[in-house]
C-alpha cells in the first residue's frame, strides 16, 4: 500500500489469531517533536486539521492512532547502534481520536488543534499487543 495519501505512516499488523481477531491491524500517524510541552500528566501537540481529520471519528475499518515520538534535539543522538543492541532515544506515546469529530477545514477556520496524550499512553509492546486486540483500556495503564 502506498502509506501517508491518506493520513496513515505505518500499519502494524499480528499474523494468526489473537483473541478472536484473525490477523489484526493497527494504522499508525506518526509526529515527532524535540520540544514537548507536558501540562498535568498530558503531552500537548498541535496537529495540522488534515492531519487531525485522518484519525478522528468513528467509521474506520482499521483502527487509527497517532504517534507521538519525544526525539532528541540532535538527530545524531535519535538511535544508538551497536552489535548487542539498539537504543531509541526518547519515547512514543500513542492517542485514539476515535472518540473525536472531525474539524471544518476552509478559510476562516482554525489550521490546527492541539491534542492531548496521556503520559500513562506509552508505546511499548504490550501496549501495541492491546491496541491490536482493540483493548484501549488495557493500553492505558
Amino acid at each position: 500500500m502506498n502509506l501517508d495519501i491518506d493520513g496513515v505512516d505505518w500499519q502494524i499488523a499480528c499474523p494468526g489469531p489473537r483473541g478472536t481477531t484473525r490477523s489484526p491491524k493497527i494504522e499508525v500517524q506518526v509526529k515527532t517533536s524535540a520540544e514537548i510541552e507536558v501540562r498535568d500528566g498530558r503531552i500537548r501537540h498541535r496537529l495540522l486539521v488534515p492531519h487531525f481529520n485522518h484519525l478522528a471519528g468513528p467509521g474506520f475499518q482499521i483502527p487509527r492512532f497517532l504517534a507521538l515520538v519525544s526525539v532528541p534535539a540532535d538527530a545524531a543522538e535519535y538511535a544508538v547502534c551497536t552489535d548487542a543492541h539498539m537504543t531509541l532515544s526518547t519515547a512514543a506515546y500513542w492517542l485514539s481520536l476515535a472518540d473525536q469529530d472531525l474539524r471544518p477545514m476552509g478559510e476562516g477556520q482554525p489550521g490546527s488543534v492541539v491534542v492531548e496524550v496521556p503520559l500513562r499512553n506509552l508505546l511499548t509492546v504490550t501496549t501495541l499487543r492491546h491496541l491490536l486486540d482493540g483493548d484501549l483500556e488495557g493500553a492505558a495503564q
